[in-house]
Order: structure tokens, then C-alpha cells, then sequence
């Protein structure tokens, strides 16, 4: 008997011992990271693929052979050495060099779920570009990338920071919470004013659609947004970039990356500055509004001491400046007093003016940091991830948005002559810790894990610039959750996958209203309330073949409720958290070997407390109600053909319809509460019915040193109703903005002219019915150089 024992030790430490984590990058001949490549143990279903930045890592048999491909490249073999760091550098095919085989598309991964998988695979609706992509196409900011996705819109009104972002018929609640979860580098970021900051040297960009509350939180209720920053590199690379364009627009780049010392210690710094000085005029003060200026400061360490850690510090700065409440308003309304009826004309007939007695400023600055901590622990990884960030926003500017001063004695009778200022600040610190399979091929995926956050806001806003008197919002909000969550994958069979995910969420919420000071009150009203939230995810996938995937999925959403600052005809003390249910069928196919790929989905959305937001129009007075049901029907197609070696062809298709059922009551601080069922049938506003996507892209090869990219795309905004009433007068038609960008690359210099709008089209991103009007960007263009070093 001891000695079977010992025969079963001896056996079971040969197993252990023989295993072998290697960690390791694959790159082509040129350094570039190759994106997606596949790394696999032959003959067994262990494999992997290559992230964003190239890097690989799996577990195998000591001995056995690692085959690693990618598509237009030559395959490798290697024997699995004692070793925990193999690179692998692949070689262009020799069919391919010989241009005698076009080559589909390839490298396209994502994160949705939280690791690496290639888009085909996630059984997700999911749009992702990786930094060729990124560049290529021109992507700035997330504003430019929600353009090619179906189904997603994000804009910039007011100020800086003040977004607006609808996604499958979900729409943001200005200055709250946005209805998608935005994360950086692993990192769930919880203010919603750095959802269109300025993105470069990124390695990834991804949206994921549909309710995400099981894998990424609160908030996630109608999907997340992913942006990965490179990593450093063994390899010490710079770049410096500078570019000129109308409006006086100028830009500076410089990024720097290296390793300190060589397979331990890296280092990556990114900096960028922008000046814009505007396009849009004031007329009543001839000068330029839409004025910008933004500096972003990015620094990251990576440590390896070993394979089995990693350990990752990131830092990030930005400081922006722009212009502000710069809302254009109906000619009939200049030179008018007492209070602004709803006007005949509408701001989208093209005859709208900026005539406002005072220009319009706001600033913006980040402080980000944050530490990536992994441990693996063989068939497991522990994650660490911890983070703080701070946020400081303010505004100044023209309240009512005309040329006439402001006089006490007739505030009452009249909303002209008043500004504004705001002050917004929000202070958050994350900790959370994730505990993975580390086993791919296996029949048994999963993740468990916990999250910790606090979030401190304070918010004023004041109807004469920073005077107390006048303050309508003075409140200071705190928000801890605690998370616990967990997600399985498992393998039924060799073709259909069922996912099954939970999340439980309690959310304690405490708001400080100042506003009662002002009125005599002898202390400030403070308001609590706790939540305890379960948002599930189901999902089953069938893999037909190599090339074709149909999926099924549910998941609840969940979006928190909160406190108005004041109790109004329009809205109560406080609103209701928001819930949502999500039925989502899909699929996705690869044919013509990967050079015709077309990705499609259905869904529908049963919504209970929508949150809407709505202002006072004698006081301005901000807050939110909600409507008691309302549901969505959309889709979606997503689609791309690369017809011949040397042209693709691009284009996206989402469409929704977002109804109100039933509205419900709110309000009542005349004892009559307000009445929302008026709205029973009517679409929801700011959602955009429908937008598109049409690109063109080619990429020539001149010679051995040179190649030239040429990228146009034409992106269409369906009709939006700016009000819930759905009146002619808020509504706005459908429009398209061209852009386009040309590239000469030689050696390791690129020259690149691009365009947007070019058809210099007349549009609106926010208006309603008593005239106001944000316009859209008239055209821009200019040219930049950037160098490698």
C-alpha cells in the first residue's frame, strides 16, 4: 500500500512540476505587435490568443510544442524549453508577399467579458479597433469611434464635460450618471465628464451592447466601454507628432517607451497637448466660442520579476479649457423681453445665431492613478486592481442665452439678462479583487471576485455666476458599494457554450442640500436611502462551425436612483433607481476566407423607472423623474468586405424604437401631482431612431519603404425628438457628415490630411422647442507629421 502511495505522489509531482507558465510577446519583422495571433499546444484544445499590445501567456506540458499563426504570416513551431519568456517574431507569408493570395481580416480581439477572445467568438455584440484601426480611421476621441458603432451616439454640449450619450435607445441624464460602464485599462471610471476625453497611443477601443451589470456593475445598463493604452515594450521606441489646421488649430505628441532593464522593468510616457481657437462666432461680440485647449499627461510602469507577476502603475493628467453655454437661439427672439415662448421656426432650418452678451467658459481637470496587481497562481490568476481619481469641474457663461443685461427688479417677470456658473467635484477611489481560471480549452471558464467604491460629489449651480444668492443646486452626494460577482463558462458540447453570470451590488447613498440655508433654515436637509440590487446574465451560444456563431442572451441593468436638490411641479425629492430587462438573439459569420464578415443582433428591452431629466423654466432648477414602464425593439448589423487586396469596404446599421408605455406621476409641491401618462405612446427623447456607417479603406504598398492609407467615411444621425412631447418644433431630421484622411507613410515618417464634415453640413446636437440650439462643428481639416525614433 505505501508504496502505491508513493507511485500516486510520484505521478501526481510529475503532472505539477511538468507544467510551465511562459509569458511572451509576438510581433512582426518590423516590431509591430500582431494582434490575435493564435498560440496553442499542439495537438490538445490548450491555446490562446495575443492581446492589444501582442502579449501572450499560457500553461503548458514541459516538451510539448507551442504552434503559434497568424493570418499572412508563416506559421512557427517551437519546443517547450525550461524557460518562462518565448517571443516569437513571424515573417509575411511568401503567397502573400507574392500578392498572390488576398488575405482576410485578422487580428480584431476584445476584453468585453474581461479576458482576451476574438470578436467572432464573444457571444456579445461587440465593435473593437486596435490601434492600426484606431489611426487609420482618424479615431480622436470616443466621439469619432461611437460614430461607427450602431446604435451608440456621445456629444459635447454646454461645457466641457457635460455629455450626452444614448446607446440602444438609452439615453444619459445630464450631469449624472451615464448608462454605460467606462473603464480604462481595467479601471470602472465613475464620472461621466470623462467619457469624450482625448485618446491616443491606445492599443484598444471596444463597445459592448446590452445590459453588463453582471461582469462590469451598476450603471452598465445599456453595455460598457473599453479603452486599453499600449503597454511598454522591450524595445526603446519614440514618436513625435505635430499637426496645424483651420480654426488655428495646433497639436504637439510626443510618446517614449523602453525597458528599463530588459524582460523586468518597462516604462511608457505619452503626452499631448491641443489648441483650438474656434469656428463658431458670437455675433453680438464678434468672437469665436467653440474655442479648446487640452494638455493630457500619461506615464506607466510595467514590472515582471518573474512569470508568475506582474505588477502595473499607471498615471494619467489632463487639463482642458473651452468654451461654454454657447446655445444658439431663433432671430425672432433677439431683442425680446419677458419669458421665451415656443417658437413657429425651428433651430434645424439653418437660421439659428449665437448672440449673447458674454462668452462662455468652463475648464476640466483629471488626476488618475492607478495599480494593476496579477498573481499567477497556476490554473488561477489573482487580479488587484486599485485606483483613485479626482475630477474638477467649473462653468461660467450666458443663462439665457441673449444680449440683454441682467436687472433684479424684473427677474421675475422675465429669464433674460441672467448667467450661470457651476462647480463640479467628484473624488472616487476603487479597490477590486478578481479570481480567474487561467486554463483555456478547458470545458470550465470562470471568474469570481469583489469591488469596493466610493464616490464623493459635490455640485453647484447658481443662476447668477458663482453668486450664493442665487444658488439652485448646493449638494454634496456620497455613494459606497460593495460587490461581490462571479461568471462561468461551460462547454456542453464541442459547439454549444452556456454563460451564466451574477452580480449583487449594495449601494448606500447620502446627500447634503445647502439649498435650504439660503432660506433661513438653521442646518442643511441630508437625505439616505440604501440599495440591494441582483443583476443576472444568461447566455448560450452555438458555434456551427469555424466560421458561424448564433447566440441567445439575457441580462437585467441596473442604474441608481438618487436625490433632486429641490422638490418641483416637475419632479420629486428623490428618483427611483432604474431597471431593465434584455432579451438579445445574434450572430456572427466569417466567410470568403475572413474577407466577408457580417455580425447581427435583435433585441428588446423591458424598462421599469426610466430616469428622464428635466429643468424648471422659471428658476432653471435641475432634477429627475421617471416613467414607470417603457420598452425598446431595435437591431443592428455590422459588417465589413475587403473586395481585393487593396480596398474595404465598412458599414454599420442600428435602429430603435424607445417608447414610453406608461408614465405615471410626478411632482406635487401644489398638492397636484404631474401627470406623465400625457406622454403614453410617444418616442423617448434624444435617442436618435437610427444612425449608419459607410467607410472605404485602402491600403497600398509603393514599395518596400512606402504605402499610402486612404480612409472616407460617411456617418448618418437618424431623426431625434428633443422633447418628450414630440412636437415639430423639437424635432430634428436626419443629417450625414462626411470625413475623410489620406496618409503617405516612408520609412519612419507618416504625412496625413484629413477632413471633417467636409460637406460643411449645418447640424444640431441638442435643441428644443423654445429655440435653443447647440450647433455641430462646421468643417475642419489639416495636416500632421509624425516620426518614429
Amino acid at each position: 500500500m505505501k508504496q502505491f502511495y508513493l507511485l500516486c505522489f510520484l505521478f501526481l509531482s510529475s503532472q505539477v512540476f511538468s507544467q510551465q507558465t511562459i509569458l511572451g510577446n509576438i510581433s512582426n519583422a518590423s516590431g509591430e505587435p500582431l494582434v490575435g495571433a493564435s498560440i496553442f499546444e499542439k495537438n490538445t484544445t490548450n491555446g490562446t490568443v495575443s492581446d492589444y499590445n501582442g502579449n501572450y501567456e499560457i500553461t503548458v506540458t514541459l516538451g510539448s510544442t507551442l504552434v503559434v499563426s497568424y493570418t499572412g504570416y508563416a506559421n512557427q513551431e517551437i519546443s517547450v524549453r525550461d524557460v518562462d519568456r518565448m517571443n516569437f517574431v513571424l515573417e509575411e507569408d511568401a503567397e502573400v508577399l507574392d500578392a498572390v493570395v488576398v488575405q482576410g481580416f485578422s487580428g480584431v480581439v476584445g476584453k468585453a467579458r474581461k479576458r482576451t477572445e476574438s470578436i467572432q467568438r464573444i457571444p456579445e455584440s461587440v465593435t473593437a479597433l486596435n490601434s492600426e484601426g484606431i489611426e487609420q480611421r482618424g479615431i480622436s476621441n470616443i466621439t469619432d469611434f461611437a460614430q461607427i458603432v450602431p446604435n451608440l451616439k456621445l456629444s459635447e454640449t454646454q461645457a466641457v464635460g457635460v455629455n450626452f450619450l444614448t446607446v440602444r435607445g438609452i439615453p444619459q441624464i445630464r450631469n449624472a450618471d451615464a448608462p454605460v460602464a467606462f473603464v480604462v485599462d481595467g479601471v470602472t471610471i465613475p464620472d461621466p465628464a470623462l467619457l469624450n476625453q482625448e485618446i491616443f497611443d491606445l492599443a484598444l477601443i471596444e463597445a459592448v451592447k446590452g445590459p453588463q451589470g453582471a461582469l462590469y456593475g451598476k450603471n452598465a445598463i445599456g453595455g460598457a466601454i473599453n479603452i486599453y493604452t499600449k503597454e511598454p515594450t522591450n524595445a526603446r521606441k519614440n514618436s513625435l507628432k505635430v499637426g496645424y489646421g483651420n480654426g488655428n488649430a495646433y497639436m504637439g505628441q510626443f510618446v517614449s517607451s523602453g525597458a528599463i532593464k530588459e524582460d523586468k522593468a518597462y516604462y511608457r510616457f505619452s503626452s499631448q497637448y491641443q489648441n483650438f481657437d474656434g469656428l463658431l462666432t458670437n455675433e453680438f461680440l464678434n468672437k469665436k466660442v467653440d474655442f479648446s485647449r487640452d494638455l493630457t499627461l500619461r506615464g506607466q510602469v510595467i514590472l515582471t520579476p518573474t512569470n508568475k507577476f506582474k505588477a502595473t502603475v499607471g498615471l494619467q493628467y489632463i487639463n482642458t479649457d473651452a468654451g461654454a453655454t454657447y446655445y444658439s437661439i431663433s432671430p425672432n427672439s433677439i431683442g425680446t423681453t419677458g419669458l421665451l415662448e415656443p417658437l413657429d421656426s425651428n433651430p434645424a432650418d439653418g437660421n439659428n445665431l449665437i448672440y449673447q452678451d458674454q462668452i462662455g467658459a468652463s475648464d476640466m481637470t483629471n488626476l488618475f492613478g492607478n495599480l494593476n496587481l496579477q498573481f499567477n497562481l497556476g490554473k488561477a490568476k489573482l487580479q488587484s486592481i486599485t485606483s483613485v481619481n479626482n475630477v474638477d469641474r467649473n462653468t461660467t457663461g450666458d443663462l439665457d442665452f441673449t444680449e440683454e443685461p441682467f436687472d433684479k427688479e424684473e427677474y421675475y417677470y422675465t429669464v433674460f439678462g441672467l448667467d450661470q456658473g457651476e462647480f463640479n467635484n467628484t473624488q472616487s477611489f476603487n479597490q477590486e479583487l478578481r479570481l480567474s481560471s487561467n486554463t483555456r480549452g478547458s470545458k470550465v471558464d470562470w471568474s469570481v471576485g469583489g469591488f469596493f467604491q466610493n464616490v464623493e460629489r459635490e455640485f453647484y449651480q447658481s443662476d447668477l455666476t458663482l453668486d450664493p444668492d442665487w444658488a439652485v443646486t448646493d449638494y454634496t452626494n456620497t455613494i459606497s458599494t460593495i460587490a461581490l460577482f462571479g461568471f462561468l463558462d461551460y462547454k456542453l458540447t464541442d459547439k454549444l457554450t452556456a454563460s451564466v453570470g451574477l452580480r449583487y451590488d449594495n449601494d448606500n447613498f447620502t446627500q447634503e442640500d445647502r439649498i435650504p440655508l439660503l432660506f433661513g433654515e438653521p442646518e442643511a436637509i441630508v437625505n439616505e436611502r440604501s440599495n440591494n440590487v441582483l443583476q443576472p446574465k444568461a447566455s448560450l451560444s452555438f458555434q456551427v462551425s469555424e466560421e458561424v456563431l448564433f447566440y441567445a442572451n439575457y441580462g437585467r441593468g441596473y442604474r441608481a436612483g438618487g436625490f433632486n436638490p429641490q422638490e418641483t411641479e416637475l419632479f420629486n425629492r428623490d428618483f427611483r433607481d432604474e431597471i431593465s430587462d434584455n432579451y438579445e438573439l445574434g450572430f456572427k459569420t466569417s466567410t470568403w476566407n475572413n474577407r466577408f464578415l457580417l455580425n447581427g443582433a435583435l433585441f428588446f428591452s423591458d424598462f421599469t423607472d426610466r430616469q428622464q431629466f428635466a429643468i424648471t423654466p422659471d428658476f432653471f432648477i435641475p432634477g429627475n423623474f421617471n416613467y414607470e414602464e417603457s420598452t425598446i425593439l431595435g437591431f443592428e448589423l455590422d459588417t465589413k468586405a475587403r473586395l481585393f487586396k487593396y480596398l474595404d469596404v465598412f458599414f454599420s446599421y442600428g435602429w430603435v424604437d424607445s417608447k414610453i408605455v406608461t408614465g405615471g406621476f410626478t411632482g406635487g409641491t401644489d398638492g397636484m401631482a404631474r401627470d406623465l401618462n400625457e406622454f403614453n405612446g410617444n418616442t423617448t427623447s434624444f435617442v436618435p431612431v437610427s444612425n449608419f456607417n459607410l467607410g472605404l479603406s485602402s491600403s497600398i504598398d509603393v514599395n518596400d519603404n512606402s504605402s499610402i492609407d486612404i480612409n472616407v467615411n460617411l456617418n448618418g444621425t437618424g431623426k431625434i425628438y428633443w422633447s418628450d412631447f414630440n412636437d415639430a418644433e423639437s424635432t430634428s431630421d436626419a443629417y450625414q457628415l462626411l470625413d475623410a484622411n489620406i496618409s503617405y507613410s516612408i520609412n519612419k515618417l507618416q504625412f496625413t490630411l484629413w477632413g471633417r464634415n467636409l460637406l460643411d453640413t449645418q447640424y444640431y446636437l441638442e435643441f428644443d422647442s423654445f429655440g435653443f440650439g447647440w450647433r455641430g462643428r462646421p468643417t475642419t481639416f489639416g495636416a500632421s507629421v509624425g516620426i518614429d525614433f
